[in-house]
């Protein structure tokens, strides 16, 4: 009996090696793999570029921001992904750009929640 337990763990052991080397030639990572719920493992923030701001300005549906460093933006109100009637003067967004698509520009606009 404690030999056909030993040799299902070796099999066992040989198809995760196998199974492991198929996703390793196929390029695929374990961020890949979907989970049971059908999401991906992977965390959405690393397809972005995100950047903080400090809303300076609003003048009607453009609104105005500046980052510590002095770097500005000016955004739509369609960009931002929460209602925009809780946007004022002096909050706190991360804007979101596409690492992968940086010619389509500002993705999406988060307010920072303290």
């Amino acid at each position: 009996m404690g030999k056909i337990k030993l040799k299902m763990a070796i099999l066992f052991v040989l198809l995760l090696c196998l199974g492991a080397g198929y996703l390793y030639m196929n390029g695929m990572k374990i961020e890949d793999v979907p989970t049971a719920i059908g999401e991906s493992l992977t965390n959405n923030d690393k397809d972005y570029t995100i950047y903080e701001y400090t809303i300076t300005k609003i003048d009607g549906d453009e609104y105005y921001g500046q980052a510590k460093n002095g770097t500005k933006i000016i955004f739509s109100g369609k960009k931002f992904e929460d209602d925009v009637a809780d946007l004022k003067k002096g909050d706190r967004i991360k804007a979101y750009f596409s690492n992968e698509k940086r010619i389509d520009g500002l993705i999406k606009v988060v307010k920072v929640v303290n």
